[in-house]
């Protein structure tokens, strides 16, 4: 089962439900991380302020990567080099967001329908 927040990684031992619905099915994540993004974006789709902000914090990371190997281009980069970049950028991303989101309070968005 795909983890509920992320999508990417296995749910596991994480169970999360919204208190502001009457559900009796839990959300299963992969991690305390997801779970916490889970509660607080909860039906968000489009990147907000701290995903983008993430999302420019990776890529020069994955500049200094190619500069490291001395390759620009992609279509020539072996397939542990291109690897490599990924792992770089996904890493560096994810960094970026838990950093952001670790140093504040994000309170959950209201249900719509509601007022804030």
């Amino acid at each position: 089962m795909k983890c509920a927040a992320c999508r990417l990684r296995t749910a596991r031992c994480f169970g999360w439900f919204d208190p502001r619905r009457k559900t009796g099915a839990p959300r299963w994540v992969c991690s305390m991380r997801c779970m916490h993004a889970l509660r607080r974006r909860w039906g968000v789709i489009d990147p907000d302020e701290h995903e983008i902000a993430a999302i420019q914090a990776a890529s020069p990371m994955a500049g200094e990567y190619l500069e490291s190997i001395g390759k620009t281009d992609l279509a020539v980069l072996s397939d542990a080099e291109w690897l490599t970049l990924l792992e770089v950028i996904v890493t560096a991303y994810q960094d970026a967001l838990a950093q952001r989101l670790d140093s504040g309070s994000h309170p959950a968005p209201p249900l719509p329908g509601r007022a804030a």
